[in-house]
């Protein structure tokens, strides 16, 4: 009788620990996102611009409930600039549903966006994609640089074109840049980040130093930081990834933000890679 008290003790925590690891990968790390705050720039000053990034939202057919939670919640942040790395489509994904999702966005809050792999295989000529970002005033940088004046701050954007199905030119990008005192960098693929400083280097050789460039943060999405992992282990990462998993990356400046995303890709699953969206409060 003991022994099959023990069995059934045991047969049913291990199903408890099934289902409630299947509701997680399932429902709580896809729905239930984290919003991840951090400080970065010059922390000596007080004034701060608030930055939001977004990356991988998969959107595909249709607008599920968690893309309505999220506009929500970075609406409630009244961000300074929204800044979207990427793959807003999924591979399936419809326009339209994507345009819903910008329409939930408050219009006042400036945005900035570049395409992913994933928005090329939804739409090969990215113009539909384009044309619903310029509808809600949204930037599509594609190899091109925008300056944006927040607080009577000026922030240099540049975004670059896919790695795997575009064609990135970071030279053509930053042609006309110099020196800037606050250039941020959007990619895609946190990989093209090695070229780009390779590129960076050859560039600053060739100016005075008062002209070359100082891009001092990266911000990447792309791996959905590994979306079905194991402590300590991560079994698969999209092609373009590299080393690169999740988190911050480089020992100086350009820093780089790989971010888990917010959407799936392939099987909608997230285990131990909750989806999340990243605050940073830019002291500058």
């Amino acid at each position: 009788m003991a022994r099959k008290n023990i069995k059934w003790i045991l047969g049913t925590l291990a199903a408890g620990t099934t289902g409630l690891l299947l509701l997680d990968a399932i429902i709580l790390e896809k729905y239930f996102f984290k919003v991840k705050v951090f400080d970065i720039g010059n922390k000596r000053s007080s004034k701060k611009l608030k930055l939001v990034l977004l990356t991988d939202l998969h959107i595909r057919q249709i607008l599920l409930p968690q893309y309505h939670r999220l506009a929500v919640k970075v609406n409630k942040l009244q961000p300074d600039l929204i800044l979207i790395t990427g793959d807003m489509l999924d591979s399936t994904g419809k326009v339209e549903a994507m345009d819903e999702f910008l329409g939930l966005l408050h219009r006042h809050i400036k945005k900035v966006a570049i395409p992913g792999n994933n928005d090329y295989k939804a739409d090969r000529s990215l113009q539909h994609v384009k044309a619903a970002y310029e509808k809600h005033q949204v930037d599509l940088l594609v190899n091109e640089s925008k300056a944006y004046t927040i607080q009577n701050t000026r922030i240099m954007v540049t975004g670059l074109d896919d790695f795997i199905e575009g064609k990135s030119h970071f030279k053509a990008a930053v042609k006309d840049i110099g020196r800037e005192e606050h250039h941020l960098l959007l990619i895609h693929s946190p990989l093209q980040q090695e070229a780009v400083k390779e590129k960076m280097a050859e560039i600053n050789k060739e100016r005075s130093v008062s002209e070359q460039l100082n891009i001092r943060y990266i911000f990447a999405g792309h791996t959905h930081g590994g979306q079905i992992r194991l402590p300590g282990y991560v079994p698969v990462l999209p092609g373009m990834s590299g080393d690169y998993v999740n988190g911050w990356y480089n020992a100086s400046a350009p820093y780089l933000y790989v971010s888990k995303g917010f959407g799936t890709s392939t099987i909608p699953l997230r285990f131990d890679a909750r989806s999340e969206i990243i605050l940073f409060n830019y002291h500058v």
